[in-house]
């Protein structure tokens, strides 16, 4: 966790201290469904689980859809101050004369040394009283938690209650966790299953590296034995895997791949299906890759007149492929309100059914919405502005999100579909969706391993060496560091 702290004068400017008297003296906010979380013996299974006295659920509401989840585990009495420095989250917090005051989390915000910036936004605190969030009437570093159950909240927007349903993901977090083999550090024998997960937690800004068993390899490892094969394979893979690298900030193996690979002039796509050609948009954007206009050109003529799209071609159009193509073309530049959008959001909503889930075939509802499915659509409705839970979206009083929080099992994995059991595809699709991301969740140009590992042995040789300005051993372990060999 990287904390900046500003001691503030004795001279707040007065905005800094009319946006802190707003904070402490704002309504409650608004209730919203809370289909996750219904009492506190939810959250509690996850102490129990863990061995821990106390637990506590950290929502954190970046924007009016995206969100972040952490569960901290605690003994006594701490401060919401405490468990939100807990969580490993970057922090900035400025001291002020009425007290700390988080100005950004995760970037979003204002910096230390003006931390009330923004006339209209500022981070709000609140908690879920069981049936609604409320505002807390003290700060943030005089609150009192101490028992398992709480729920805390911080939202950008303050006016705007945490999305309650990230809960759901952070208990679906937990339950990979739980799957992850400790002997390799992946998720059973596939690397596709790897990559899934890698995306899962991407979306929740967790990196690779810190996914390890009490006894084990990390994830981190098992993916950079096999990522150069993987990206190899087709575009798809290439594109997906680069997605989800570029998420948690994993690094790019030796003779591994990116899209731009598999570009071609002579085709104007990275490749002739459109499901290939949209996951190679996809990880072009991840990477901030230039994404040539042909290729984006092409994805757009293979629409197909119902408004979806087909993962190759003769298959029919599905959602699961049309979700991924709305996806890519908003990440290309696409504008939300365009014909092309409009029409794959109008194939979706043909693919929902009575009970407010998506079908991956709308010429054959009678096999039923499924998790995946759902999932895909969600992030597509993300992806183009709109609401998974509105009215829009609606039917019968069900919507996907609901749809897909009903597919949830009691340890917090989801099943395909009602009574089929854990899924680790479903699971680690669902995430996030109910995080209210959309792909790319992040972008960035992926750093070659090897020039990571160099960084981190400069860093810990400098660290080990009081004579070359290091502190002797005392320095933080940088994060995504582990002492096996990078390939």
């Amino acid at each position: 966790m990287k904390r900046q702290v500003l001691m503030a004068t004795a001279g707040v400017l007065p905005v800094a201290l009319l946006a802190a008297v707003l904070w402490l003296l704002l309504p409650a906010a608004p209730a919203q469904a809370f289909y996750a979380v219904r009492d506190t013996a939810t959250i509690a299974a996850h102490g129990e689980h863990t061995g821990t006295i106390n637990t506590a659920a950290i929502i954190v509401q970046l924007d009016d859809q995206r969100s972040l989840v952490r569960w901290v585990d605690f003994t006594g009495t701490v401060s919401g101050l405490h468990l939100l420095e807990t969580t490993g989250l970057d922090l900035s917090v400025a001291e002020t004369s009425f007290g700390p005051a988080v100005c950004a989390i995760e970037g979003i915000g204002c910096p230390a040394d003006n931390c009330f910036c923004n006339a209209d936004a500022f981070w709000g605190y609140t908690f879920w009283d069981g049936t609604a969030w409320q505002p807390y009437t003290v700060g943030a570093s005089s609150s009192a938690i101490s028992a398992t159950g709480a729920v805390e909240g911080w939202s950008w927007d303050s006016t705007q209650a945490p999305a309650t349903h990230a809960i759901a993901a952070a208990r679906a977090l937990q339950w990979l966790r739980s799957q992850q083999d400790p002997a390799t550090g992946g998720f059973g024998d596939s690397m596709g299953s790897a990559v899934e997960v890698l995306m899962a937690l991407g979306a929740n800004h967790e990196d690779a590296a810190t996914w390890q068993p009490s006894s084990g390899r990390a994830l981190d490892r098992y993916l950079r034995l096999r990522a150069t094969r993987f990206s190899r394979d087709n575009v798809a893979a290439a594109g997906k895997l680069t997605v989800a690298a570029a998420a948690a900030d994993a690094c790019r193996t030796h003779r591994s791949v990116t899209p731009s690979f598999y570009y071609s002039a002579t085709l104007g796509a990275y490749a002739s299906d459109s499901g290939f050609n949209a996951w190679g948009i996809l990880g072009a954007a991840a990477a901030g890759e230039t994404i040539p206009s042909a290729a984006f050109e092409a994805l757009l003529a293979q629409q197909q007149p119902d408004g979806g799209w087909e993962w190759q071609a003769g298959f029919g159009a599905d959602t699961n492929t049309t979700a991924v193509a709305v996806q890519a073309l908003i990440a290309a530049g696409q504008p939300v309100s365009s014909t092309a959008i409009a029409g794959a959001l109008a194939f979706l909503k043909s693919a929902q059914t009575a009970d407010g889930g998506i079908v991956y075939d709308p010429r054959t509802p009678e096999f039923g919405a499924d998790a995946n499915s759902t999932a895909y659509a969600i992030q597509a409705i993300w992806a183009a502005g709109g609401d998974p839970a509105g009215e829009a979206w609606t039917v019968d009083g069900s919507t996907p999100l609901r749809f897909l929080l009903g597919l949830q099992l009691a340890d917090g994995s989801f099943e395909w579909q009602a009574d089929t059991g854990s899924s680790l595809l479903a699971t680690a699709q669902a995430i996030p969706a109910l995080l209210g991301h959309s792909y790319p969740t992040t972008v960035r140009a992926l750093e070659p391993c090897a020039a990571r590992r160099a960084h981190l042995d400069r860093t810990a040789a400098a660290c080990a060496s009081p004579a070359a300005g290091g502190t002797g051993g005392a320095c933080a372990t940088p994060a995504g560091a582990n002492s096996e060999t990078q390939p």
